[in-house]
C-alpha cells in the first residue's frame, strides 16, 4: 500500500510487481521534481514504482543503490537519477576485477512508456582502474556500448555509443561495502531519447 504525503512518500510494493545522491544508509531519499520525497531505504528491493503528485518514479532499488527515471503525467518531462551509499575510497579494491549484472531504465520513445527490461553488464578492473560495459536493449532498439573509461575512487566515466551515434557519455559510482553495487546514467546530448539509467550487482 502506498502512503503519500507532500513531504514524504514511502512505497511498499508486492514483490511480483514489475517494476545525484541520497543521504543516510541504503539508497537514501529521493526528491522528485514535483516536490515529493521518497524513502528508498525503507522501500522494497527490486523493480519498484511509485506515483507522485504529477508523475511517477520507476526504477530498480538495491540494498545500497537506486537507479531509475521520474516521468511527469504528460510524459514530456523526465529526470534520470542514480544514488545510494557510496563506497568509501579505502574499501575500493586495488587489484582484481568484477562484473556487475543488472538492468537499465528509460522512457521509451517507441511505446512512450517506461522501459525496464533492458539489461546491463559493467566490467571493472580495479588494478587498471578502468570500466567498460554494455546495455542490451529489448526488441529492435539499439544496444548501448560503454567504452573503456576511468575509475577514480568510487566514481567512473567514459564515452558511450549506439549504432550510428557515438556522442554519448556515461557516469556512475560504486556503492555499498566493498563496492557491492553500481549505478549510473548514460546521456546522449544530441538525442535525449537514448538517455538511460543503469546499474548492477557485483558477481
Amino acid at each position: 500500500m502506498l502512503k503519500h504525503t507532500k513531504s514524504l512518500l514511502t512505497f511498499s510494493l508486492l514483490s511480483t510487481l514489475l517494476v545525484g545522491c541520497g543521504g543516510g544508509g541504503g539508497s537514501g531519499t529521493a526528491q522528485t521534481p514535483d516536490g515529493v520525497r521518497i524513502n528508498l531505504t525503507a522501500s522494497d528491493k527490486g523493480l519498484v514504482t511509485a506515483s507522485t503528485d504529477t508523475g511517477r518514479l520507476v526504477g530498480h532499488n538495491y540494498t545500497h543503490a537506486f537507479y531509475g527515471v521520474w516521468v511527469d503525467d504528460s510524459k514530456q518531462v523526465r529526470e534520470l537519477r542514480f544514488q545510494g551509499t557510496e563506497t568509501p575510497r579505502h574499501e575500493i579494491p586495488t587489484s582484481g576485477s568484477a562484473t556487475y549484472y543488472g538492468n537499465a531504465v528509460r522512457l521509451d520513445s517507441v511505446t512512450n512508456e517506461v522501459l525496464t527490461d533492458a539489461t546491463s553488464r559493467i566490467n571493472v578492473n580495479f588494478g587498471r582502474k578502468t570500466v567498460d560495459g554494455e546495455i542490451t536493449m529489448p526488441g529492435l532498439r539499439r544496444d548501448i556500448t560503454l567504452h573503456e573509461g576511468r575509475l577514480n575512487g568510487a566514481s567512473y566515466s567514459g564515452q558511450a555509443s549506439v549504432l550510428m551515434n557515438s556522442e554519448g557519455r556515461y557516469d556512475g559510482k560504486l556503492y555499498g561495502p566493498n563496492a557491492a553495487e553500481t549505478a549510473g546514467i548514460v546521456r546522449f546530448g544530441n538525442n535525449p531519447d537514448l538517455d538511460t539509467a543503469f546499474g548492477g550487482k557485483r558477481y
